[in-house]
C-alpha cells in the first residue's frame, strides 16, 4: 500500500493542529475601538512602514547571519596554525539559525520597540489588527516561538562553530561539535586505509556515499568526512593529502560492514 500522501498532508496538518492550539491557549486580545483613520492620540507610522521594516530587518537578519556564523567558524580554524587542508561543516547548517530568526524575530521585536516609543498607540493597533484577523495573541504566540524553537536552534548552532577538520603538515585535527580542543591524530600511527563506496539503507537498497576511512594504531577509526553528514562527500584535496602523507594504498570496500567482515 502506498502511503506516500501521508507526507504531503504532514505540513498543512500541522499548521493546521498549531492554529488550533495557538487560538485555544492564547486566545486573541482584540482592542475593536482602534481604528487606525480615526484615531489621533499618539504618532503614526507612514502606511506600509512596519512592513517594510520587518522585513529588511529579516534579510538583514537572514543574509548577515549567513555569513557572520561563516565567517567565525573559519575564524576558528585559524587557531590550527598553517593547514594543508581543511574540512568545515556544510553551509546548509548556517542557513538554519538565520532563516528562522528572520521569520520569527522582527515582528515581535518590531513591536517591543514601538511599545517603549511615541509610536505606542501605533503597537496597540498592530498588535490588535493582527490577533483580529489570526485568531490569537500574535505577540504571545511569537514570543513563545523565539523561545522555544529559535533559542534551542541558536544554542545547537552555536555549538556547532568550533567544529572543522585541519589537516597540518604532521597530524590531523578534529575538533568535535561543542568542543574547543581538538582530537589529535599523527600520520604515523595511520595502519590502514579503506575507500568506501557507499552503505545501505534500510530497505536493503545501495546508495551511493564515497569516503575514505582512516584506521589507526590504538583503533580509533578516522573518517574524511567527520565534519560533514550523510548527503556530502569528503573533499577531494583532504583525501588527497592523507594519501600523500601516509603513501599507503587505500582498500576498496562496498560498504563499511564489509570491514568488518
Amino acid at each position: 500500500m502506498d502511503l506516500s500522501w501521508l507526507g504531503k498532508l504532514l505540513v498543512p496538518l500541522t499548521v493546521a493542529l498549531a492554529f488550533v492550539a495557538f487560538r485555544k491557549y492564547f486566545p486573541a486580545k482584540v482592542n475593536t475601538k482602534l481604528d487606525r483613520y480615526d484615531r489621533y492620540e499618539g504618532k503614526r507610522l507612514p502606511t506600509g512602514a512596519f512592513r517594510t521594516i520587518a522585513i529588511t530587518m529579516g534579510l538583514v537578519i537572514a543574509i548577515g547571519g549567513y555569513f557572520a556564523l561563516r565567517i567565525i567558524n573559519h575564524l576558528f580554524a585559524k587557531l590550527d596554525g598553517q593547514p594543508l587542508a581543511q574540512a568545515f561543516p556544510i553551509t546548509a547548517i548556517w542557513y538554519f539559525l538565520p532563516g528562522f530568526a528572520a521569520l520569527a524575530v522582527p515582528w515581535p521585536l518590531m513591536i517591543s520597540l514601538l511599545r517603549r516609543s511615541a509610536y505606542s498607540d501605533e503597537a496597540r493597533y498592530i498588535e490588535a489588527e493582527a490577533s483580529e484577523k489570526s485568531g490569537f495573541d500574535c505577540f504571545r504566540v511569537m514570543g513563545a516561538i523565539n523561545l522555544f524553537l529559535v533559542l534551542p536552534i541558536a544554542v545547537f548552532t552555536l555549538l556547532t562553530l568550533p567544529e572543522r577538520l585541519t589537516l597540518t603538515n604532521t597530524n590531523i585535527l578534529w575538533t568535535h561539535y561543542a568542543s574547543l580542543k581538538p582530537e589529535v591524530f599523527s600520520y604515523s600511527d595511520i595502519i590502514r586505509l579503506t575507500m568506501v563506496d557507499g552503505y545501505k539503507l534500510r530497505d536493503g537498497s545501495f546508495k551511493a556515499h564515497k569516503d575514505l576511512l582512516i584506521e589507526f594504531k590504538d583503533g580509533r577509526l578516522l573518517s574524511a568526512n567527520a565534519v560533514g553528514d550523510g548527503g556530502s562527500e569528503p573533499s577531494v584535496k583532504v583525501i588527497q593529502v592523507i594519501l600523500d602523507k601516509t603513501e599507503l594504498a587505500p582498500d576498496e570496500v562496498r560498504t563499511e560492514d564489509e570491514i568488518h567482515q
